[in-house]
């Protein structure tokens, strides 16, 4: 028993040093195998031109805000969000104002460098008691904005490849058909490029879409209702008088044809008398 111990400890080690060297062997049989040579390849282009991850990439947000409140005086207002507007290096883009029954409103978008973004938002806020709606949203885009950069660096690269052929073709034939492919090419990566350009803007500026708006007195609305009406009578009264100068030989030829025919009455009227 004690001469069979050793016996299958060693036969053990012999299998166990068997099986390693025929791992071994496979992984080096795997090495020269063709599809091997492709997985070298990829690996030699990934660790050539690494992935872009979002970790080291800085977050990509669009922030939008919109906000509608009450105000006593609209002028006073839109003064205050120039003054904030100049301040922090924005702009307004667009600007409208509209009267419905006893409300005149004013609505303005401002667009507004992001880093500023925040600090506009809180500058209009202050003296306001209370929103109708004040909704401030911020959208993160940096996962559409990195494959959308990925697809335009492949893009181009395999456009510089069709290019390389195109150099080397030699007949008619494959030259039209790569200048075809790099046509489409091309359009694809301008539109990529637009993209990219909208969502770079919106993210290196945010938008902010405000509504104020100021509410007439019934008193002052029924006031200004009459004021109203009188100036449009008095328009009315202008406008005819207008016409009539316009028809004033008509109005003398058709008097005088009524003077004709009243003279020729009376006179008939005489005869009958007598």
């Amino acid at each position: 028993m004690k001469i069979l111990k050793p016996f299958s400890f060693a036969i053990l080690c012999c299998l166990l040093v068997s099986c390693g060297g025929s791992n071994n062997a496979d992984s080096l049989l795997g090495l020269n195998s063709g599809n091997n040579s492709e997985q070298l390849q990829v690996m030699s282009e990934k660790a050539t031109n690494p992935e872009v991850t979002p970790a080291s990439t800085p977050r990509k947000l669009i922030k939008t805000g919109d906000m509608s409140f009450e105000t006593s005086d609209l002028d006073f207002s839109h003064k205050t969000v120039e003054t904030s507007v100049k301040k922090h290096k924005a702009w307004i883009s667009s600007e409208s104002e509209n009267t419905s029954g006893r409300r005149i409103s004013r609505n303005v978008t401002i667009r507004v460098p992001s880093e500023n973004f925040d600090e506009l938002v809180n500058e209009i806020s202050q003296g306001i008691k209370a929103f109708d709606h004040k909704n401030i949203s911020s959208n993160d885009v940096t996962e559409e904005f990195l494959d959308v950069e990925a697809r335009l660096k492949n893009r181009k690269a395999l456009e510089e490849r069709y290019l390389e052929l195109l150099s080397k073709a030699s007949t008619t034939a494959d030259i039209l058909q790569i200048e075809n492919q790099i046509n489409q090419l091309r359009g694809e990566i301008e539109s990529i490029e637009g993209r990219m350009k909208y969502l770079s803007n919106q993210v290196d500026y945010s938008t902010l879409n405000l509504s104020y708006y100021k509410t007439t007195p019934v008193q002052s609305h029924l006031t200004e209702k009459m004021s109203q009406g009188f100036k449009n009578g008095w328009s009315a009264v202008i406008y005819v008088l207008i016409i009539l100068a316009n028809l004033w030989p008509f109005i003398i030829l058709v008097a005088i044809i009524l003077m004709i025919v009243w003279y020729f009455n009376r006179r008939k009227n005489r005869r009958f008398q007598q």
